[in-house]
C-alpha cells in the first residue's frame, strides 16, 4: 500500500467520522425540537383550558342569575329537572345551556385540546356533582330523542375526574366535611 493510498483511507475514514458526527448532531437537534414542540403544545393546551374555564365561570354566573341552582343543591336541581321534564321550556333551556358548556369541556378534553389534569384539579368535584345531579335529566333526553350519545362527553369527563370528598358511610349518619376542608 502506498503512502497516497494510506492517506486516501485516512481521508475517507475522516470524512465518514465527520458525517457520523454531523448526523448525530442533526438527530440531537431534531430530538430537542420535538421536546420543545411538545412542551409548547402542553403549555398552549393548559392555557386554552384556563381560558375556557374562565369563560365558563362567566357563563355559569349568568345562568345562576337566570335560575340554575348551585351544583350541590340536589333538592333545587331535582325541582328544576322535574319542571323541565313536565314541559317547562324555560327550565329545559336553562338545563340545556348549563350542561352544554360542560359537554363542550368534555369534548375538548377527549380530543386533547384541554388539559384533563388541570380540569380535574380545578373543577373535578364540581363536574362529578353536575353529572351526578343532572344524570336523570340527561338520560331522559337520551330516551326522548332516541340519541344515546347526548351528553356523553360530560359523562366521560365526570368518569375521569377524581372524587375528593368523603362519602357518608352506608346506613350511617356521617356527613361530608365542609367545603374547603381536606377530606383525609
Amino acid at each position: 500500500m502506498t503512502v497516497f493510498e494510506r492517506w486516501s483511507l485516512v481521508a475517507a475514514f475522516g470524512s465518514l467520522g465527520v458525517g457520523v458526527v454531523g448526523f448525530v448532531g442533526l438527530a440531537w437537534q431534531l430530538l430537542m425540537l420535538a421536546r420543545s414542540t411538545e412542551r409548547d403544545h402542553e403549555r398552549r393546551r393548559k392555557q386554552a383550558t384556563m381560558e375556557f374555564l374562565a369563560d365558563n365561570m362567566n357563563q355559569r354566573k349568568s345562568l345562576f342569575d337566570e335560575g340554575i341552582p348551585q351544583e350541590r343543591d340536589q333538592a333545587a336541581i331535582a325541582a328544576l329537572i322535574s319542571r323541565s321534564l313536565s314541559g317547562d321550556e324555560q327550565a329545559t333551556k336553562l338545563v340545556t345551556s348549563y350542561l352544554t358548556t360542560f359537554n363542550l369541556l368534555g369534548a375538548g378534553t377527549r380530543l386533547d385540546a384541554f388539559d384533563r389534569q388541570l380540569i380535574d384539579e380545578a373543577w373535578g368535584g364540581l363536574i362529578i356533582s353536575v353529572w351526578d345531579n343532572y344524570r336523570p335529566w340527561a338520560e331522559a333526553q337520551r330516551h326522548e330523542h332516541s340519541e344515546p350519545r347526548l351528553w356523553r362527553n360530560l359523562e366521560w369527563l365526570a368518569a375521569h375526574m377524581t372524587p375528593r370528598r368523603l362519602l357518608p358511610p352506608v346506613g350511617g349518619s356521617g356527613g361530608l366535611p365542609p367545603a374547603g376542608t381536606p377530606a383525609g
